[in-house]
C-alpha cells in the first residue's frame, strides 16, 4: 500500500511538473527535463516490480512456515494421544515434574530448605544458633485421573538429635474426582484455623503465632486419619476430619479420636472486584491427649522457638483421660497489597494432674497482624480455597531492573491459661499469661526464594527464672533464607 503510493506521488509530480514547466526554460533544457523525469519513471517502474516480486516470494514462504507449524501441532497431538509411557515431558512450575503423553500419570517432586540463625536475649536462656528449620524432599504422584499419592521426609535435626533420621512429614492417598468433596487417607494435616492450614513455606513470618504454634493446643502438626475437603461453592470451603489424636508417626492406643472440622468463605466472589478477600471461618474439635507422655502434656515455647515458659507438669496417664477440645474462628480482609489477618482460640482440658487434683481449665488465644506488600502485587493473587499461598512478585530479582518483592508485617498475640496458674510445674520457671510483638521484613526474590527478618519480643506476667537468670521478657532475632519447589 505505501509503495503504490509513493509511486502514484511520483507520477503525479511529474505529470505536474510536464504540464507547467517553469517560464525560464528554454526549449532544450525542457526536452532535456523531460529525458530525465521519463528515466526516473523507468527507475520507480523497475524498484516497484522488484519489491512486488518480493512481497510475493515473502507472501509465500510466511504461508510454508505456517503450514509447517500446523502440522507439527497436529504430529505432536496425534503422537501424545498415541503415546503408551513415551515419551516422557518434563517441565517446572512450582515443582519438577514429569509427565506421561498419554496424561495418564503425572510426577511432581517438591522440596524446600530453611536455613535460619537465631538470636536470643536474655544469653543464658537460649543459646544463639545456626539452624536447618526444615528441610525436606517428596512427591506427589497423580494417576488415573481421580487419584495422587503424597510421601514427603524431614531431614533437619532436633539440637538434641531427636529427629536424626528421616520423619514422615505427609503420606497420603488422595481421591479427588468431586470438587466439592475430596477424600484423604493417611499421615496428613488436619485444617484448623487460618494460620496452621498454610504451608510453612508462605506464612507472613517465620515463626506461627503464640496463638496457633505448636504447643499447649496443638500438640502435633501431622496425624493420622480420613479427612473429606473441597469447594462446593466457588466461594465456600471446608474440611471435615478423624484422626488417631496421637501425632505424627503415630498409631493410636485407644478407641476414641480426635474429630473435627472447618469451615470458611470468602465473601468477595459476590463482587467484581478481583484484589478484594473478604475470609470469615470457624473451627471446631474434639478428642483427648492420651498417648504417652510426650504428647498427653500440656506446654508452650515462646513464639521464637525460644523458651518454654508454660508446662502443667506431669498429667495421670493410667486412671484417667485427659479431653481436648477446641473452637476457633478466623478472618482476614485483604485490597490489593495490604493484608488484615486474626484468629481466635479457645481450647478446653479436662483431666487429673495427679490421683487426685481435678481440672477443667481453659486455655484462650488470638493474635492479629497487618502486611503489606511495598511492591505493589496482591494477596488476592495468593489466595485459594480458603488458604493464602505463593506470592509472585512483579519483577523478579535479576541482573537487568528487577527487585522481587518487598514486604513489611506486624503482629500481635495473646496467650492466656491463668485458669492453670496454680497448678504449674514451677512457678518460677512458668507463668499462665504472655504476650508477644512481632516485627518481620521480607525479600521475596522470586517465587522461589525469599530471605525474612523478625524482631519477636515475649512479654510474661511473672518473672521467670531460668538458668539462675530472672527476667519478665524474651527478646530474639530471627533470619530464615528460604527456597522450596
Amino acid at each position: 500500500m505505501q509503495n503504490n503510493r509513493q509511486f502514484n506521488l511520483s507520477v503525479l509530480a511529474l505529470a505536474i511538473s510536464v504540464t507547467f514547466p517553469s517560464k525560464g526554460y528554454a526549449q532544450d533544457d525542457a526536452e532535456s527535463r523531460i529525458r530525465e523525469l521519463e528515466s526516473k519513471v523507468q527507475q520507480l517502474i523497475q524498484q516497484r516490480t522488484e519489491q512486488d516480486k518480493q512481497i510475493d516470494l515473502l507472501t509465500k514462504e510466511l504461508v510454508g512456515i505456517s503450514n509447517q507449524i500446523s502440522q507439527s501441532k497436529i504430529e505432536k497431538s496425534e503422537e501424545k494421544g498415541a503415546s503408551k509411557g513415551k515419551p516422557i515431558y518434563g517441565g517446572f512450575k512450582d515443582g519438577l515434574t514429569f509427565e506421561d503423553g498419554t496424561g495418564s500419570w503425572k510426577l511432581q517432586l517438591n522440596g524446600r530448605i530453611q536455613a535460619d540463625y537465631r538470636y536470643f536475649s536474655p544469653d543464658d536462656w537460649k543459646a544463639d544458633t545456626f539452624s536447618i528449620r526444615r528441610a525436606r524432599l517428596g512427591g506427589t504422584f497423580s494417576f488415573l485421573k481421580d487419584f495422587a499419592v503424597r510421601v514427603e521426609g524431614e531431614y533437619a535435626n532436633a539440637n538434641d538429635g531427636s529427629k536424626g533420621t528421616t520423619a514422615l512429614t505427609y503420606g497420603y492417598l488422595d481421591f479427588t474426582r468431586w470438587s466439592g468433596a475430596k477424600i484423604r487417607a493417611g499421615q496428613f494435616k488436619p485444617f484448623f484455623g487460618l494460620e496452621r492450614s498454610q504451608s510453612s513455606n508462605f506464612t507472613d513470618f517465620t515463626e506461627l503465632s503464640l496463638a496457633t504454634g505448636n504447643g499447649s493446643i496443638f500438640n502435633s502438626t501431622y496425624d493420622h486419619g480420613l479427612m473429606v475437603h473441597g469447594d462446593p461453592l466457588p466461594w465456600l470451603n471446608y474440611n471435615l476430619y478423624a484422626v488417631n489424636g496421637t501425632g505424627q508417626n503415630n498409631d493410636d492406643v485407644k478407641d476414641s479420636k480426635d474429630v473435627g472440622a472447618r469451615v470458611n468463605a470468602n465473601f468477595a466472589k459476590f463482587t467484581d472486584n478481583k484484589k478484594l478477600v473478604l475470609h470469615a471461618g470457624a473451627s471446631i474439635s474434639k478428642g483427648s491427649i492420651d498417648f504417652s507422655s510426650s504428647t498427653k502434656s500440656i506446654k508452650q515455647v515462646t513464639e521464637a522457638n525460644g523458651v518454654e515458659f508454660f508446662n502443667v507438669g506431669t498429667l495421670n496417664n493410667v486412671t484417667s483421660t485427659t479431653d481436648r477440645s477446641r473452637l476457633g474462628f478466623e478472618g482476614a480482609a485483604v485490597y490489593g497489597p495490604v493484608k488484615l489477618q486474626a484468629e481466635y482460640i479457645k481450647a478446653n482440658f479436662e483431666g487429673r494432674q495427679g490421683a487426685a487434683n481435678a481440672f477443667d481449665n481453659d486455655i484462650k488465644t488470638w493474635y492479629a497482624d497487618i502486611n503489606w506488600l511495598m511492591t505493589g502485587e496482591s494477596y488476592a493473587d495468593s489466595y485459594k480455597s480458603g488458604i493464602f499461598g505463593r506470592i509472585n512478585p512483579k519483577n523478579n530479582f535479576d541482573e537487568k531492573s528487577g527487585w522481587g518483592a518487598f514486604e513489611l508485617g506486624l503482629r500481635y498475640s495473646k496467650f492466656d491459661a491463668s485458669d492453670f496458674k496454680a497448678i504449674l510445674a514451677s512457678p518460677t520457671a512458668n507463668t499462665s499469661e504472655a504476650d508477644a510483638w512481632t516485627i518481620g521484613a521480607k525479600w521475596i526474590f522470586n517465587p522461589n526464594a525469599r530471605l525474612l527478618l523478625n524482631y519477636i519480643q515475649t512479654n510474661f506476667d511473672t518473672d521467670l527464672v531460668i538458668n539462675g537468670k530472672s527476667d519478665d521478657k524474651e527478646k530474639a532475632l530471627n533470619l530464615r533464607a528460604q527456597y522450596d519447589f
